[in-house]
């Protein structure tokens, strides 16, 4: 099973209330263009403050 399938299957048969207390973190895929701002926008970055995982 691919990947866009396997979600598939996870969107037709889960709530998204389902998943969500299956998971106590969902993580999410930054794409180039968005690594991109990270490293040109540094600053910004280090202001905020960061989370322990």
């Amino acid at each position: 099973m691919k990947i866009a399938d396997f979600d598939q299957a996870l969107y037709d048969n889960f709530s998204e209330e389902e998943l969500a207390s299956l998971f106590s973190i969902r993580g999410y895929k930054i794409t180039p263009k968005g690594e991109q701002a990270l490293k040109e926008h540094q600053a910004i970055i280090d202001r905020h403050p960061k989370k322990n995982l």
